[in-house]
């Protein structure tokens, strides 16, 4: 099992974020150290009650400490920019990177971050796919032309390409079987796509959405990927009563805003919009001792075939030495243990 850090780029209105990209930083060193050879960051807008810093400028800043390691936006919120301009900063990345982006876009999913940008949530969809393929067409071919609801070009022409030819790889997000089929619809896997499950959804859904992704493929006669990321939220510590004491406070944090944007009356289909801590973890958080932890993600490679674990340890105000606990029983005494 491969192992991916996903960043939480997520902090606190008024926190020191000097200090919190330091405290980054450092969990991507002590990451590489013990065994990760990927870096993630995922991406809200920075309004409201919580600071995000951006994707692609974060991971931009992390490559020099990330030597050698793939640098995965996971995901961008693609239809809240022009195609043009995300081409452009993806192609800088890959440059400064030598050749190590790995492009994860999704539509997005909470209705008041297009309010903000005043953008139609309605047309999200039709603008993803639009912008996706505008993307993807600046990056292989000298000049585009392009003719959409959303975006014209003409006689287009990206003059910084990315390194990776004839384009980097690509993930595609999706919470619900319609978009995990369009993520397999859009992928081309002989490049290195691949579809990411949401850490929001609970185990049992995520692998019955592995499968719609893999018979989709099937359908339409396209290979499995080589790479198969799984996205999940994941607490080590000595034992499960020490990883909940020190994690649920800041899981709950986290998830108590994401509950205000519609999270769990939206995309994870819950009754209601705040869950308990219990209702929380249940199926949705890897928690425990490193054995504990190893079992939890066997069943799950067993039932998803997943390679690469994407592990998501950190929430909202969570102190940096729980994040480096995990980040270092992860990868000395979970991965060698995941059959």
């Amino acid at each position: 099992m491969k192992l991916t850090l996903f960043i939480n780029a997520e902090h606190k209105e008024g926190d020191d974020l000097a200090r919190r990209f330091a405290e980054h930083t450092e969990q991507v060193r002590v990451a590489r150290d013990v065994g990760f050879d990927g870096v993630a960051v995922g991406m809200h807008l920075s309004y409201g009650s919580s600071a995000w810093f951006p994707p692609l400028e974060l991971l931009t800043s992390l490559a020099p400490v990330a030597e050698g390691m793939s640098l995965a936006s996971s995901m961008l919120i693609l239809p809240l920019f022009h195609p043009l301009h995300v081409a452009q900063q993806a192609a800088y990345l890959d440059i400064v990177s030598g050749g190590r982006l790995i492009l994860g876009v999704a539509p997005g999913w909470t209705e008041d971050e297009f309010k903000v940008m005043d953008l139609n949530y309605k047309t999200r969809i039709s603008r993803y796919v639009e912008g996706l393929t505008l993307i993807q067409r600046l990056f292989a071919e000298e000049e585009v032309d392009f003719q959409g609801k959303h975006f014209t070009a003409e006689g287009l022409k990206l003059s910084m390409k990315p390194i990776q030819r004839p384009r980097p790889a690509m993930w595609y997000g999706g919470s619900v079987a319609k978009a995990v089929a369009r993520a397999a619809d859009l992928a081309d896997p002989t490049l290195g796509d691949s579809w990411v499950a949401s850490s929001h959804l609970v185990g049992d859904v995520i692998t019955k959405q592995a499968g719609v992704f893999h018979d989709r493929l099937d359908e339409l006669g396209k290979p499995r990927p080589q790479e198969f990321p799984l996205l999940r939220n994941i607490v080590v510590a000595e034992d499960r009563e020490t990883a909940l004491r020190d994690a649920g406070p800041f899981l709950e944090a986290s998830y108590r805003i994401f509950g205000q944007w519609g999270l769990f009356t939206g995309p994870v289909g819950a009754d209601k919009e705040q869950l308990d801590i219990e209702e929380l973890i249940a199926g949705r958080v890897i928690i425990g001792s490193p054995e504990e932890c190893a079992e939890q993600l066997s069943a799950l490679k067993a039932g998803t075939d997943f390679t690469r674990l994407v592990a998501r340890v950190q929430w909202l105000g969570m102190d940096q030495d729980i994040v480096l606990r995990t980040i270092k029983l992860l990868g000395e005494e979970v991965a060698p243990n995941v059959g």
